[in-house]
């Protein structure tokens, strides 16, 4: 009887255990995708009537220090806080007070470096620029644990209202400021008015709240775990952002500004499916680490899903670039599709090497991590220093090679861990690949016969979805089946 009821009760967990995952999928795909929708809307409406792509540059040389104070502000602990099971209000309150104190020296560290880095650039305005926008650092950090509690219990659907909220509200006082004739200044107040919002939607909806007290331990044993994805972060950060910040010395502002926007939106698909699906996935597995072969299952399951859902995007991105572009925010912005279409190719592969860390953060292997991304920053590196001078084309196409590489690599080495086979991941991965370079090439062609752009990314869109839809459904692809019954059922199997 006894033993009857250890099987019922596990039973029962495993089973809301995939009831909250597919619900943390599926809000966490509504979040990221209405994210970046109404970002996508706004800053279409921006481009196309209000802003240039000098506007863009000026932003683009100093949105290192933001992203950078970002990562240091969190310092890692989130992960380690979701990682860890038994989770204290003195450990909550001391990451709290922790991350507060680190933005606000990071703050002043910008304030007081902001007028040498203008004058690096040779540009006044970006004392001003620097020191305001980097107000959004302390602010960030007020909501980071309540934003972490949220994704620890799969609570996806209050952390995708705050977002959704926020971004909005910032969004159409972006507008109505460029309406007023802001310029590049809408660049540095939709940030600001975008944390602030959010902060005020978290501490209203969630019960949590610090206490007075600090614990040197806690950070301490944290930090065991967060400090080399601190350190991995951070590489990344600086490695990638440093591209704009050197075009800036090498080549036209308006140059670093078509660079810059090429990179935000052919990087959409990557920071919206990726990180829905690590998001909801990664707290769900930190619960069956214990079960290898449930465990790889689950895995093998997400990278299907995501392979099924992400290939066909990128694939299609990359085929319907210029007349996209031209048609969504106008021919001033064309130079941008060559950058576009060759940064696509780069996140194709990036964003299923990404799902693999995740296996390293539930094993608790934060030292690979950070060996790895050491290796390819310094790669990244060795490509600017090659590529620099020859122009900013070669320097994207440098970046994507690296990424291909890279990721060829560590989704080797990865797979190992968990006894997940090249014939495996093959079988689970090439399928949706081809499927979805066949689905590209036949839109590609449809250029040649239709002229109005509008009409050819409309045309291109709708024959794209509906041939890789229907190809998949012919061939009688497990994963299509799974979307569906996991979508109906919202269970996650």
């Amino acid at each position: 009887m006894q033993t009857n009821d250890v099987l019922y009760n596990s039973h029962q967990m495993s089973k809301t255990l995939k009831e909250k995952t597919a619900t943390g999928i599926i809000w966490n795909f509504l979040d990221k995708f209405g994210q970046q929708g109404i970002g996508m809307l706004v800053g279409i409406i921006l481009m196309r009537y209000f802003l240039s792509p000098d506007d863009y540059g000026l932003v683009a040389l100093i949105a290192i220090f933001n992203m950078l104070g970002g990562i240091l502000i969190d310092s890692g602990f989130t992960n380690a806080l979701i990682r860890k099971k038994d989770v204290t209000q003195t450990d909550l309150s001391s990451v709290f007070y922790m991350n507060l104190v680190i933005s606000l020296l990071f703050y002043l560290l910008i304030f007081f470096a902001a007028p040498f880095i203008a004058h690096f650039y040779e540009k006044p305005i970006l004392i001003k620029l620097i020191r305001i926008m980097a107000l959004s650092l302390p602010l960030y950090s007020l909501s980071i644990v309540q934003n972490t509690l949220l994704s620890k219990a799969i609570d996806f659907k209050r952390l995708a209202s705050s977002n959704l909220i926020a971004l909005f509200c910032s969004g159409f006082l972006s507008l109505f400021l460029a309406w007023k004739g802001w310029g590049v200044w809408v660049l540095v107040v939709q940030p600001i008015s975008n944390v602030t919002i959010k902060n005020i939607y978290l501490w209203c909806v969630t019960s949590w709240y610090p206490s007075w007290i600090f614990s040197k331990q806690s950070i301490q044993d944290l930090w065991k775990y967060s400090s080399k994805l601190l350190a991995s972060s951070t590489l990344s950060i600086i490695c990638k952002n440093i591209y704009t910040s050197l075009m800036g010395i090498y080549y036209p502002l308006e140059d670093v500004g078509f660079y810059y926007n090429a990179n935000r939106y052919s990087e959409i698909s990557y920071q919206t499916i990726i990180p829905a699906i690590h998001t909801a996935v990664y707290p769900a597995m930190t619960k069956i680490e214990n079960d290898p072969e449930y465990l790889k299952n689950a895995f093998r399951k997400t990278i299907r899903v995501s392979s099924f859902v992400f290939f066909p995007i990128m694939m299609g991105l990359i085929a319907i670039a210029e007349p996209l572009i031209h048609a969504v925010l106008g021919p001033k912005w064309l130079p941008i599709a060559p950058y576009f279409k060759v940064i696509c190719v780069g996140y194709l592969f990036l964003g299923i090497s990404a799902l693999y860390t995740i296996i390293l953060y539930i094993k608790g292997k934060s030292s690979p991590i950070l060996i790895f991304s050491l290796l390819y920053n310094i790669a990244l590196l060795v490509s600017i220093a090659i590529t620099i001078r020859t122009g900013v084309l070669a320097m994207t196409i440098g970046w994507s090679v690296i990424g291909v590489v890279y990721t060829i690599i560590f989704t080797s080495y990865v797979s190992k861990k968990i006894q997940y086979t090249i014939m495996e991941q093959l079988k689970d991965i090439f399928p949706y690949f081809m499927l979805a370079a066949v689905m590209g090439i036949g839109v590609f062609l449809l250029s040649l016969v239709i002229k109005t752009n509008l009409i050819l990314v409309t045309t291109q869109i709708i024959a794209g979805a509906f041939f890789y839809l229907f190809a998949t459904y012919l061939l009688g692809s497990k994963v299509f089946q799974e979307t569906i019954r996991m979508i109906k059922s919202k269970t996650y199997k």
